[in-house]
């Protein structure tokens, strides 16, 4: 996963998801950042987070590509600036 963030300028993250799970009334994603420093960052995710992030995947050209991601591709994606 690649992660960039304004107060960061240009920097972009190289980072993993450890671990994926439900307190209470929240999900929180766990995520280690590899490159270029080492953080540990926690995403929690409330019931409206989880209702637009399932309607985004849902949209037909994302369905679609992580469909083929998840049954062809295992190349490493190329950096860019468009996100």
């Amino acid at each position: 996963m690649r992660l960039r963030s304004t107060g960061l300028g240009k920097t972009e993250l190289e980072a993993e998801i450890v671990e994926v799970k439900r307190v209470d009334d929240v999900v929180v994603f766990l995520v280690n950042t590899t490159k270029p420093v080492r953080w540990r960052v926690r995403m929690v995710f409330q019931e409206r987070d989880l209702r637009q992030l399932v309607v985004g995947v849902l949209k037909p050209k994302n369905m679609w590509f992580i469909i083929r991601a998840l049954l062809f591709s295992r190349k490493k994606v190329h950096r860019t600036e468009s996100f």
